[in-house]
């Protein structure tokens, strides 16, 4: 029994300048990387239940549309319009938005269809496809390029 518990020692006590070493590594490479965190928004208007960065250096997020309105307007006067909604038929908010980080400011988007339980990917020229959702976003496939003006297109799958 005493030999199996110095093994295990040995064994935690020779790792231990290996394992130091490495944070010490780690913690150089970061701090000489120059990193930090910065609140950037207090507040994007929706929560963000996705987010993809593209290749023009904005990030499209985008939430569920069924829980009410977001915190930011659609532009234009524009609505959502969906008898099918489960909390709001006629919605005036956006529930997906552009983040623009040179610029440091946010383009509200129009998702017509519920994201909720989705999923997406980037394809190899930067489009956003997306996937499935709740309710009426079950069978609907959306794509988002990156352009100063594009927004979401939506498709129902047969």
């Amino acid at each position: 029994m005493a030999t199996k518990t110095t093994s295990v020692v040995f064994n935690i006590l020779w790792q231990l300048p290996l394992l130091l070493l490495i944070l010490s590594c780690h913690m150089n490479l970061a701090y000489a990387a120059g990193g930090k965190w910065e609140l950037l928004m207090s507040n994007i208007g929706i929560s963000a239940m996705h987010m993809q960065l593209l290749n023009n250096d904005r990030v499209v997020m985008y939430d569920r549309t069924d829980f009410g309105a977001s915190n930011i307007s659609l532009p234009n006067g524009k609505c959502r319009n969906n008898p099918n909604d489960l909390a709001l038929k006629v919605d005036c908010t956006a529930h997906s938005v552009e983040y623009d980080v040179s610029t440091n400011s946010i383009r509200p988007l129009m998702v017509q269809t519920d994201v909720w339980c989705s999923s997406g990917s980037a394809t190899s020229d930067g489009t956003l496809v997306q996937i499935g959702g709740f309710n009426d976003g079950k069978r609907m496939v959306r794509v988002f390029r990156p352009c100063n003006t594009c927004d979401w297109q939506e498709w129902e799958m047969a």
